[in-house]
């Protein structure tokens, strides 16, 4: 029985073993690694190129690298995150709003995907979504000044001048020019 057992076990390696030569055999596209003449190992590598990318503006390259780390690992939030604010640089708000969210499925404590998300919502006009975002920046970090301006901006957009004033009187005691700036934009 044991030898069956082996003799199926190595029929079925066989062919498992000439796949990579079967592959070589096919004309393929060239990756970005390959068109750019890079060589990678790993995931460290892909995210580092993923942010040189993102660094000098290639934001779609960038997407594509961080979408190699994510292949990877794909429970990794970072990447997840640097994906979506790749997206959200190139302007696919929608697809950079998914990708941050993903991320925070893995990390919820990640405050700066909860910052990028509010200011993508933000863009897309889903102005509660943005406010629920830029609310749990403050829950992790309560002094968060930008967090705070940005609600502002977005209650005021919203009309809610109430609330934008508010946020506005907490701004003040720990930033007096973003407080400026949101009364200026509150129209006070």
């Amino acid at each position: 029985m044991k030898t069956i057992i082996l003799t199926f076990i190595w029929s079925c390696l066989i062919p498992l073993m000439a796949l990579p030569a079967a592959y070589a055999l096919v004309e393929k596209e060239p990756t970005i690694e390959e068109e750019q003449g890079f060589e990678f190992l790993g995931a460290a590598e892909w995210m580092q190129k993923g942010l040189e990318l993102n660094g000098q503006g290639q934001y779609e390259e960038a997407a594509e690298a961080f979408q190699k780390v994510i292949s990877v690992n794909p429970d990794d939030a970072v990447a997840w995150f640097s994906l979506g604010t790749a997206k959200a640089f190139s302007g696919s708000y929608e697809e950079a709003a998914g990708f941050l969210s993903q991320a925070l499925t893995f990390d919820p404590d990640l405050m700066v995907a909860y910052s990028n998300l509010g200011a993508v919502y933000g863009r897309l006009g889903r102005f509660e979504e943005a406010l629920d975002a830029y609310s749990q920046v403050l829950r992790l970090k309560p002094d968060d000044t930008n967090a705070r301006y940005n609600r502002g901006i977005v209650f005021a957009g919203l009309g809610d001048r109430d609330s934008a004033l508010k946020e506005y009187e907490l701004l003040l005691a720990t930033d007096k020019e973003l407080a400026a700036a949101l009364l200026q934009f509150i129209g006070m």
